[in-house]
């Protein structure tokens, strides 16, 4: 498919980026429409409603977040192509926007001339990722990085113990790890190593990286 006469849904809570996104666009591309939501929910009632050919999401979304909203558009929506745009450049995010169904991958940085490779390239039914992160998932065919990150979660999973599957239930629960400890009987030296291992194994940053990787993956209630 030609890049013309382009139906685009922008889903983004930052006004000015989405305001900016939305010129440059029309500079650029043969765009029969666009238009602008802020919020998941607002974008898949725009989709129930319109034919988008490319919509562009943020991850972090009000009422929705964007991968929760890419995974429900395209379960009515398969040929619609979806674009992230995020400052989130972690492994985690990108796979888990990956496994929802992004064709996609672009961060709020780069040059606006990604955005035209991207679009040339995911009508050409091959995913896109910018350069800072396309070494997550390396390999000479692009249509393999689904499968790839989809992977990824699931040894991630894979890897953690029954006793890991604890502490991060304790650790979502707001507990410290001198508690964590007293509800285990373990030491908070030992109750530390296990929070750095689970770390490592994820290849998470911090704390807050874990809570959201065991609630998206429905590691805790």
């Amino acid at each position: 498919m030609e890049l013309s006469n382009l139906k685009i849904l922008i889903a983004d809570d930052h006004k000015l980026f989405a305001e900016g996104l939305t010129y440059l666009l029309k500079q650029e591309l043969s765009i029969e429409s666009i238009d602008t939501v802020y919020n998941g929910k607002s974008a898949i009632g725009k989709v129930l409603n319109t034919d988008y050919n490319i919509i562009i999401m943020d991850v972090n979304m009000p009422l929705l977040n964007g991968i929760e909203t890419c995974a429900e558009i395209k379960r009515f929506r398969t040929q619609t192509k979806i674009v992230f745009v995020s400052m989130k450049a972690d492994m985690l995010t990108v796979a888990q926007a990956l496994k929802a169904g992004a064709d996609a991958y672009l961060l709020k940085g780069n040059d606006h001339n990604d955005f035209i490779k991207a679009f040339k390239q995911i009508y050409n039914n091959e995913i896109f990722l910018s350069e800072q992160i396309k070494h997550y998932f390396q390999n000479d065919n692009p249509n393999q990085i689904r499968k790839n990150a989809i992977a990824y979660l699931d040894y991630s999973n894979s890897l953690i113990s029954a006793r890991e599957k604890e502490i991060i239930k304790l650790v979502c629960d707001g507990l410290t790890s001198d508690k964590i400890g007293e509800v285990l009987s373990i030491s908070t030296r030992t109750v530390d190593t296990h929070r750095n291992n689970i770390l490592n194994k994820l290849k998470l940053n911090n704390i807050a990286s874990l809570v959201r990787f065991a609630l998206e993956n429905k590691l805790v209630e």
